[in-house]
């Protein structure tokens, strides 16, 4: 989304998580442009510390409570707000007066009030509002990104919306008794029975309900200021999840449609007018689609993406191929060993960097040893591998991904590109060994 290319292009995976691009970011673009250029992000992994504000004239955090406090992402996870005392004097270090109230106080928000209410979308929302009202008022082109960290496990959604979904044969007590850490179910350490499943998705659904309704409030908000429609809103999932299927919990070690079939909604009245698009996209498509709408300048670089959904002859173009990448399994394979008691060594599978091609029949995942074909029309869950079958059609998919990114190697790992104080809290996480 950011650099329009894909994976193995940009270099930005769970080896390496430093964000350096080498073409233009789509924020910078947009400034280079003349656009004020703002976002929060609810992700510990997109932050300032891994570069990710590049091109932004404004970037925050989800605990932050200013946008020009001192930068805490480096002490502070999206599931852990602790910090030392060590590590917080390392940040504010020769900070002025007014810099160290601004990161006291967001300490103290991080820390005793982030996490009552939810993982950060209200307070992401109201902020944002806060913003949009502001800017509303100057006769500037903004763009403004955000990154809501719901839903991730665990779910834990407001207890009304719980209410809401819980299934009716589902006694209230289970939900507090719910182990939802995923990585004991991926490596055979716990089972999950079908009433575990029910529940998971039932959070899920609880989850996804509630973001709904910060999302209706910055819609509000757009049509109070009356500016809804002079802005292109899009919305769109970084990947699905598993729950349950494929022996999986959460969103690692695959790239079947659980996934890679995201959401995707843009609305643009004065161009967008189709109600539904069924033809392969990629997300990297975005990069283009708001070069275009914001009448920016493209990068030169050849890696980029330039398939723009703008609509032509009032049609949203779509591919004949979408492709996807999952070069550095993530957690490694000696961090899920460590986070459980006991692990099962057929969880070595998932030991495997991949790549999928998927056309309007047919869909490809590549892993070193291994290639999957399925049938889409007939086979929508990718449940029955059909390469022994098709073996004509599963090498010539194959060999279009290669010609398309080369051969598949596994990305190159650095943790260096991590503080200290962010991997000490991933290791507890179970991300990094």
């Amino acid at each position: 989304m950011f650099t329009g290319k894909y994976t193995s292009s940009h270099g930005v995976h769970a080896g390496n998580h430093r964000f350096e691009p080498d073409s233009g970011s789509l924020a910078s673009q947009l400034s280079d442009a003349g656009y004020r250029t703002a976002g929060i992000s609810g992700n510990v992994w997109i932050s300032p510390e891994f570069g990710f504000d590049d091109g932004f004239d404004e970037f925050s955090m989800k605990w932050d409570l200013f946008w020009d406090a001192p930068e805490l992402s480096s002490v502070i996870s999206d599931r852990n707000t602790t910090a030392t005392g060590d590590s917080l004097l390392s940040v504010f270090k020769g900070q002025g007066p007014v810099d160290l109230l601004k990161g006291a106080a967001t300490t103290g928000y991080a820390k005793f009030f982030a996490g009552r209410r939810d993982d950060g979308a209200r307070h992401t929302t109201s902020r944002t509002i806060n913003w949009l009202k502001e800017e509303a008022q100057k006769d500037r082109p903004f763009f403004y990104f955000l990154n809501y960290i719901e839903p991730h496990l665990p779910y834990e959604p407001p207890a009304s919306f719980i209410d809401e979904y819980l299934p009716d044969d589902i006694d209230q007590s289970r939900v507090s008794d719910l182990d939802q850490n995923p990585w004991q179910y991926v490596a055979g350490d716990q089972e999950l029975t079908k009433s575990d499943i029910k529940l998971f998705k039932a959070l899920y659904k609880a989850e996804l309900a509630y973001l709904d309704t910060q999302l209706k409030r910055l819609y509000d908000t757009l049509i109070d200021l009356d500016i809804l429609e002079e802005t292109a809103v899009i919305l769109v999932g970084d990947h699905g999840e598993n729950i349950g299927e494929y022996g999986l919990m959460d969103h690692q070690y695959c790239l079947y449609e659980t996934l890679v079939h995201v959401p995707l909604f843009v609305r643009y009245p004065e161009l967008f007018d189709e109600d539904d698009v069924t033809g392969p996209v990629e997300v990297r498509d975005l990069y283009p689609t708001i070069i275009d709408l914001a009448d920016a300048a493209a990068p030169t670089d050849p890696a980029v993406s330039t398939h723009s959904l703008v609509p032509q002859n009032g049609a949203v173009p779509t591919r004949d191929r979408a492709i996807a990448e999952y070069l550095v399994p993530q957690p490694s394979m000696d961090a899920l060993r460590e986070s459980v008691s006991s692990f099962d060594r057929a969880a070595t599978r998932f030991d495997r960097p991949l790549r999928a091609l998927k056309t309007t029949d047919w869909k490809i995942i590549e892993a070193p040893e291994k290639t999957e074909l399925y049938n889409r029309h007939e086979d929508p869950a990718e449940q029955d591998d059909v390469t022994s079958m098709n073996p004509e059609v599963s090498e010539r998919l194959r060999m279009e991904l290669r010609a398309e990114l080369g051969r598949l190697s596994r990305g190159s790992s650095n943790d260096d590109t991590i503080s200290t104080d962010s991997k000490a809290r991933l290791e507890e996480l179970g991300y990094l060994q």
